[in-house]
């Protein structure tokens, strides 16, 4: 859905971005403020959540809120429906849960897997639950959850990781058939690689042949897309469908080689 007025008329008159102090999340708040939508930014660093709501503020001269959240916390579900309650949301955007260095399942905590499944799967369905009742009796309203496109296929060394974006997916596709008819909009927007601060700070290394998106570019496309497809990729439908076409153990060792690849790792597990 693409426009100022419609986004405004749309969306309004509030939006809640969470994991938007920097990278993607504050690209859409730039986007969002432009359009004249008011916001409130979520995120774990209050440095980075003061010098996006900021320059938002000077630029654009909307309402700007700041909240500091770890979104991986324990009372998630509790802190959702206030933060909820508190506003008046038109859109919700869930962009959260890079990953930050890779390695082997078991050559890591037990820990780091469950933090990843808490920010990937449980925070997105507190948040959606909380927001999306809201918008239903209101009878408009959008979400958009970030995913990956780590989430089509099961890879090596972000086990945990790629399990976790497939869930928002999933997720997303099961929200949109249940809620298009009350005249609210789901969106799952999918990822590639994609040039963000937390994709500079997570150790990866350049790999020939692999651009990493701009992220300025991807946040415009996931709002253009919003009310039209439940899921929409941001490589384009034609790469998808080449993944897909490919045997699964065939797809999950490509893309086990890539994540070895992306973190500088020699790939020397697997058949």
């Amino acid at each position: 859905m693409s426009g100022a007025a419609t986004l405004a008329e749309r969306y309004g008159p509030r939006a809640l971005i969470l994991g938007g102090s920097e990278g993607i999340g504050a690209e859409f708040a730039d986007l969002l403020a432009g359009s004249g939508l008011d916001l409130t930014l979520v995120a774990r660093s209050a440095a980075a959540l003061n010098e996006t709501a900021g320059k938002i503020r000077r630029v654009h001269g909307v309402d700007v809120e700041i909240i500091e959240l770890d979104l991986a916390a324990p009372d998630i579900p509790s802190r959702a429906s206030d933060i909820i309650a508190a506003r008046d949301y038109g859109l919700v955007i869930y962009n959260a849960g890079a990953t930050h260095g890779v390695s082997l399942f078991l050559d890591q905590p037990v820990e780091r897997a469950l933090n990843l499944v808490a920010l990937n799967c449980a925070s997105p369905v507190a948040f959606a639950h909380a927001a999306l009742g809201k918008m239903r009796e209101k009878g408009r309203g959008g979400l958009i959850l970030i995913s990956s496109m780590s989430g089509l296929v099961g890879s090596g060394y972000v086990a945990a990781y790629a399990a976790s974006k497939a869930f928002e997916i999933v997720l997303a596709e099961g929200l949109h058939w249940e809620l298009q008819r009350d005249g609210v909009d789901i969106l799952c927007a999918v990822a590639s690689l994609t040039d963000t601060p937390a994709m500079q700070r997570s150790g990866m290394v350049a790999v020939e042949g692999l651009t990493p998106m701009d992220a300025r570019t991807f946040a415009s496309g996931a709002l253009g897309a919003l009310g039209t497809t439940p899921v929409w990729y941001a490589v384009g439908d034609t790469a998808v469908e080449g993944l897909r076409a490919m045997p699964r153990p065939a797809a999950t060792a490509n893309a086990s080689a890539i994540s070895a690849q992306l973190w500088g790792i020699e790939a020397d597990r697997g058949g």
